[in-house]
């Protein structure tokens, strides 16, 4: 199978490309910038993708792609993904999350009427539900009420997939909505690469004074192989929910990684000014998707043991 990977060299995208390609499909992705460390490059698959150099918001680029390689499915991970970045600048959350799906789907949808029909499976986050009441999982069946860039500019994508699929503009069509990710090779400005790599330094983890939230953590293998038996049994035009069950808010997550690192002492600071509007509290009911036959394989304390010790071996990345 010839698959299209975007963001196949950011964290989640790169280990769903590892894994395609193991199983023998061709990867095929695009490329926005030239960067010396990326995840495709950390996972040893850089060389083994075939990059097309552009930005997914070009329509037309993506039209071609979609000829050229004749492809067969499309894996969308492509985004701006970290909520800070979202408080600072809306536009390009909007630019990138939004209209570089719509790209793609246009793309889709040319494709269709040709006559031949591309699968798609669009990632969307948890976020794209918005705040709930405190200890309420969140169902697929919700409502999405994201309020706030990020948020926002995913639910709105997430609404126009499944819209594409409604009105047949693409035949088959996955969206899935994950949990908080985490494992080897992120370099995104996450609290668990963070805290890891502070603590590899020699620096204390930061606490920030007074912030409670709880989220979801599932390991991203975990998460790939939810991915890939979706594709399978996926219906089409479903959302299905990915989380593990793990629940930690900040304290829990810096003291599991602290087991590793018992000389180290907490840094306790003010919150950052956007932590104040982020959802308080996000845990899903993933039951839909655990009725298909999938279930995680990797608690959070393996998890982080796993992450520790990865990063341990690359003090390059520090």
């Amino acid at each position: 199978m010839r698959t299209l990977v975007t963001g196949a060299s950011g964290f989640i995208g790169a280990h769903m490309a590892r894994r395609l390609l193991s199983e023998g499909h061709e990867v095929i992705s695009i490329l926005h910038d030239l960067t010396p460390s990326s995840t495709a490059r950390l996972l040893d698959i850089y060389d083994k993708v075939t990059w097309c150099i552009g930005d997914i918001r070009d329509e037309q680029l993506v039209k071609r792609i979609l000829g050229d390689y004749s492809i067969d499915y499309v894996y969308h991970f492509a985004a701006l993904p970290i909520v800070e970045m979202g408080m600072r600048s809306c536009r390009p959350m909007f630019e990138v999350n939004f209209m570089g799906t719509l790209s793609i789907l246009e793309a889709m949808k040319e494709a269709t009427v040709s006559g031949k029909d591309i699968g798609l499976l669009y990632v969307a986050t948890d976020k794209v539900y918005g705040p709930v009441e405190y200890g309420r999982a969140y169902k697929e069946d919700d409502a999405l009420n994201a309020n706030a860039p990020y948020e926002l500019s995913k639910a709105c994508a997430d609404m126009t997939v499944r819209m594409y699929k409604n009105m047949d503009y693409v035949k088959n069509v996955i969206v899935v909505r994950p949990s908080n990710e985490y494992g080897p090779a992120d370099l995104n400005p996450r609290i668990i690469p963070n805290t890891i790599r502070r603590c590899l330094k020699g620096f204390g983890p930061v606490i920030y004074d007074g912030v409670t939230y709880t989220r979801e953590f599932t390991f991203v293998e975990d998460t790939i192989d939810a991915l890939m038996l979706l594709t399978k049994k996926g219906v089409s035009g479903e959302a299905y929910n990915i989380g593990s069950g793990e629940q930690r808010d900040q304290k829990g997550v810096v003291s599991e990684i602290l087991k590793w690192f018992p000389e180290a002492l907490p840094d306790l600071q003010p919150p950052q000014k956007y932590s104040r509007k982020e959802i308080p509290y996000q845990v899903l009911d993933s039951s839909k998707l655990r009725n298909l036959g999938w279930e995680p394989k990797t608690s959070f304390e393996r998890g982080i043991e796993g992450t520790v010790a990865w990063w341990g071996e690359h003090p390059e990345l520090w």
